[in-house]
């Protein structure tokens, strides 16, 4: 008979992410626990791009057929991490398995944060990880350490 982990550490479907949470950081902060930026290997997700939604700084995917969006993707998950992504995420976003491609031409099956129909509008502005980080990281991180170390509902 093998050892099972308690359910708050077994590992869970690994998870792409292709705007704030490529940031090791702001994942640390809102899973309350720190993630190496090793642990986030390099992927890509084909059949979308990555636009900033109307009236917010974070992005959001739209299908394109010829699209092509680089991110990360994080095979270390736990269930109680992705309570907490959940709720990070919110009801604008709800979580769909696709397949990513990594650097070594793995195909893995992730989920990943898209856009529930009807709850955001996008932009035809790409959105940029790099800026975002020069604009608004410092702000996310002040926000972020009072309101994402809570508990998840």
């Amino acid at each position: 008979m093998s050892a099972s982990l308690p359910s708050e550490e077994a590992a869970v479907e690994p998870l792409f992410f292709f705007g704030t949470l490529m940031d090791p950081d702001i994942l640390g902060l809102v899973i309350g626990r720190n993630v190496a930026a090793e642990e986030l290997e390099p992927a890509v997700l084909r059949g979308f791009r990555r636009v900033r939604v109307r009236g917010a700084s974070y992005p959001m995917l739209v299908a394109d057929a010829s699209g092509r969006v680089e991110g990360v993707l994080w095979r270390g998950v736990r269930a109680a991490d992705r309570l907490r992504l959940d709720a990070y995420e919110g009801a604008g976003y709800r979580r769909t398995a696709i397949d990513v491609e990594t650097r070594t031409g793995e195909t893995v099956r992730a989920q990943v944060y898209c856009a529930v129909p009807g709850q955001l509008t996008p932009t035809d502005e790409e959105w940029d990880l790099g800026v975002w980080q020069k604009r608004f990281k410092s702000e996310y991180v002040r926000f972020g350490k009072s309101l994402w170390q809570a508990d998840p509902p």
